[in-house]
């Protein structure tokens, strides 16, 4: 599967999984996604139109579509190499960004003394 295929069918998994689109009048969702060997996680930011932010995490078992995103870009790279964290922005409209991350694996880390500024941050992101 190619991979703008295959962000799709992440995209998709994602809207069908509970637990990502909980929070019922969601406007925006923002997803951390990272690999690192073998294991992969995802967690996230769901928004509502007043910018109300409820933290989110898909299944575990819909974590397949992530490794398989990540599987079709590395091979899609001359060099072969992958990326360690992606970001996937999905609005109520469909729109659909992605950025991915091959040096930082600090980028868009969530911490305890960040996570008020990460939530800020991602709310004023364009999908």
């Amino acid at each position: 599967m190619k991979k703008n295929e295959t962000l799709i069918k992440l995209c998709q998994t994602m809207l069908q999984d509970p637990e990502i689109v909980e929070q019922p009048d969601w406007e925006k969702l923002i997803l951390i996604g990272e690999v690192e060997g073998g294991d992969v996680g995802m967690r996230g930011y769901s928004y509502n139109l007043l910018g109300q932010c409820l933290l989110v995490a898909p299944d575990p078992a819909n974590l397949n579509q992530l490794k398989a995103l990540h599987a079709a870009m590395q091979a899609d790279n001359a060099t072969g190499r992958g990326w360690l964290k992606c970001m996937i922005r999905i609005s109520r409209a469909g729109e659909i960004g992605a950025d991915f991350e091959y040096d930082d694996p600090g980028r868009w880390n969530h911490t305890p003394e960040n996570y008020q500024d990460r939530i800020k941050e991602y709310a004023a992101m364009p999908v």
